[in-house]
């Protein structure tokens, strides 16, 4: 199955992993369409290395919309998500959060549920709401350090529906725990092309490890 990354981009040295790639840069208020270039960041690199763990069979497309800086627009990740759309993807990843809601944005992610194409977006476990995953219809993921490795949580929380591995250090927080949980999604979609994504959902909410948001645990008697 095709899926679609919107980041940073990705080392040049790993572009044998790409389909396709695409660089949509600002200039004017103008987003404009370039070669894939490098990623100067490095988030990129380790969001399609953490999905590739888990599908290893996904074909990847890369959405650059970073360059030097880490800072983005919507109408940037607007273009990239609009371009992936038409290169016939059905799971985007978005580990990246905008502060503000842009109608362009909210537009193409309506158009992208409606086209049965899941979008999987990182949300910060504290703090104001961000965008995409705040939209309707897109899956927003945040960490959940109660999950191991392959595992996730439906959370059923307004930030966020599913919680996956949080990860340390660079491989933590959610933007990382949203890269495992698309590469959990891809793989378990690859074996069963005939499911839509709204089926794919259903068995990741019936077969989550966890059910309802995190909470404060008990210590077992031995540890107190």
């Amino acid at each position: 199955m095709r899926v679609g990354i919107i980041d940073t981009g990705l080392q040049r040295g790993q572009w044998q992993r790409l389909h396709g790639g695409q660089s949509f840069v600002l200039s004017d208020e103008e987003v404009l369409l370039r070669p894939l270039g490098q990623d100067h960041l490095g988030h990129g690199t380790l969001v399609t290395q953490l999905l590739s763990e888990q599908a290893p069979q996904a074909q990847l497309l890369m959405a650059q919309v970073f360059g030097e800086r880490p800072a983005t627009t919507a109408a940037q990740v607007g273009a990239g998500l609009a371009w992936l759309l038409e290169q016939g993807v059905s799971l985007i990843n978005c580990s990246l959060g905008l502060h503000a809601d842009r109608p362009m944005l909210r537009e193409l992610c309506r158009q992208a549920a409606e086209q049965g194409v899941l979008i999987c977006a990182s949300s910060p476990a504290m703090g104001q709401p961000v965008y995409p995953a705040a939209y309707s219809g897109v899956v927003a993921v945040t960490g959940d350090a109660r999950c191991q490795p392959g595992q996730w949580s439906w959370l059923q929380e307004e930030r966020a529906e599913f919680g996956a591995p949080v990860g340390r250090g660079a491989e933590g927080g959610a933007s990382m725990a949203c890269a495992r949980f698309s590469g959990m999604l891809a793989a378990f979609w690859t074996e069963r092309p005939s499911l839509n994504g709204a089926e794919v959902l259903h068995y990741f909410r019936q077969h989550a490890i966890r059910s309802g948001p995190q909470t404060r645990e008990p210590l077992c008697a031995e540890n107190t």
